[in-house]
């Protein structure tokens, strides 16, 4: 059986190629969601990250019809989450990466903890009353656990950039979606710190994100390494 996608799985990390028909491509893939995890014969198999996460999530007990409410931090914790990050000394960088062209691209740049919560969020105005109104705010926690696959939280686990397109999401709720994250590390360990995720409605995905979010992510740890030298 073939997997879902215009290229040869495991040759790229984005969820669409040059050319693909996103309406066309969107009806396939909520086909499979729906066969896959009814336990059905899909008409094509999900790409392997997202068949990893779906079976994660399956595994935890979640349902796609009841994972797509977040839990969402108290002001005293998302604020104690954003003084303890390393990740506050790498915003603007960020900022002159991403955020000052996410009005004009129609999206909103993300920054999360190690543990999925959403410190901070930037960008077009109408996408983040549509998040707002998807629970996928400041303070938020977007792990897989907690709302099922989504860029933040199966960047985490699997500890790589993660590009998802419509019903690759678990919850049918984030169907409408498309989301692009890439995990920070701290230089000198290798720890991850966080992730940096782009996110937009499922129209506004392009296969050159993922390498706009993880340029963005690079030039964020060489400013942390940078720091780290400076304070020898």
């Amino acid at each position: 059986m073939t997997t879902v996608g215009n290229a040869p799985e495991g040759s790229r990390l984005g969820a669409v190629v040059p050319g693909t028909d996103l309406s066309q491509h969107a009806r396939l893939l909520s086909r499979v969601h729906d066969a896959v995890l009814s336990g059905q014969e899909p008409p094509a198999q999900p790409r392997t990250v997202v068949a990893r996460s779906w079976s994660r999530v399956a595994a935890g007990g979640l349902t796609p019809d009841h994972c797509g409410a977040s839990t969402v931090a108290d002001f005293s914790e998302l604020e104690a989450r954003r003084s303890r990050t390393a990740l506050r000394s790498v915003l603007p960088e960020l900022r002159t990466t991403l955020t000052e062209v996410a009005e004009d691209a129609g999206f909103i740049v993300v920054v999360a903890d190690a543990d999925g919560v959403l410190l901070w969020r930037e960008g077009a105005k109408t996408v983040k009353r549509a998040a707002d109104a998807l629970g996928f705010a400041e303070g938020a926690r977007w792990s897989e656990q907690s709302v099922g696959t989504n860029a933040i939280g199966t960047a985490l686990i699997e500890d790589s950039a993660v590009q998802l397109f419509s019903a690759e999401h678990y919850a049918p709720t984030h169907h409408n979606w498309s989301c692009t994250g890439s995990p920070v590390h701290d230089p000198r360990t290798g720890e991850i710190l966080g992730v940096v995720d782009i996110s937009g409605s499922a129209a506004s995905v392009h296969p050159t994100t993922v390498a706009l979010v993880r340029t963005a992510v690079r030039l964020a740890e060489a400013t942390l390494w940078r720091e780290h030298a400076a304070s020898l």
